[in-house]
């Protein structure tokens, strides 16, 4: 038995699109799954923001497991200050425990904005 296949609404497609291209500059290709030397700024935020029910978490797992394929090391709430120095990290945070508890049930490892500061 095969599982089907996610379609994204419009609204969240656009924002995977707004994602992958902040990140290609970064020197992550999620298309190819390649890690690159960066074209932009070293570090840089983008927020996910939308209304309760509007899919921030389908599309925040789908851009983890797109990470994790490209080899992006995933900044935990065990805050490490980085790994490595040549390893490309990422923290993906939520705003509070209960919402970065949602995340993590759907395979996320989110971590809130306070344990990360």
């Amino acid at each position: 038995m095969s599982l089907p296949s996610l379609t994204l609404s419009d609204d969240q497609a656009a924002a995977f699109d707004a994602v992958t291209d902040m990140l290609r500059s970064a020197g992550i290709d999620l298309e190819d799954s390649l890690l690159m030397p960066p074209q932009g700024p070293e570090q840089s935020v983008m927020a996910l923001i939308g209304k309760a029910g509007s899919g921030k978490t389908l599309l925040l797992a789908e851009l983890y497991k797109a990470l994790e394929a490209a080899g992006v090391g995933i900044v935990s709430g065990e805050f490490e200050s980085r790994k490595k120095k040549d390893k490309r990290t990422l923290a993906i945070l939520a705003p509070t425990n209960k919402a970065a508890f949602v995340l993590r049930m759907r395979g996320v490892p989110a971590t809130t904005i306070h344990r990360i500061l």
